[in-house]
C-alpha cells in the first residue's frame, strides 16, 4: 500500500488530516497512519485504501483537531 502514499504522506503526523487503519478482530490495533496537508487528498487517499484492506479493517479519517470526518469497516 505504501507506493500510492509516496512522500505526500507523513506517517504519524499531527496537525494534518490523518488517516488511520484499524486491523479486526482481538488483539485489535494500529496498522498503518498516514497524514495529508489537505482534506480532498485524504479523502481520495482512504477511498483507494477502503477497496484495497482486509475485510473487517477499520478506516478513520480525522481532522487536523482530531475529529473524526470519516470512520467504515470493510466488509466483505
Amino acid at each position: 500500500m505504501s507506493g500510492r502514499h509516496g512522500a505526500r504522506a507523513a506517517r504519524g503526523a499531527s496537525g494534518l488530516f490523518t488517516i488511520t487503519l484499524i486491523k479486526p478482530g482481538p488483539g485489535r490495533g494500529i496498522l498503518e497512519h498516514w497524514g495529508y496537508d489537505d482534506r480532498a487528498h485524504a479523502l481520495d487517499e482512504i477511498g483507494w485504501l477502503a477497496e484495497r484492506v482486509a475485510p473487517g479493517t477499520e478506516l478513520v479519517l480525522r481532522d487536523p483537531e482530531g475529529n473524526d470526518l470519516f470512520r467504515v469497516a470493510r466488509t466483505a
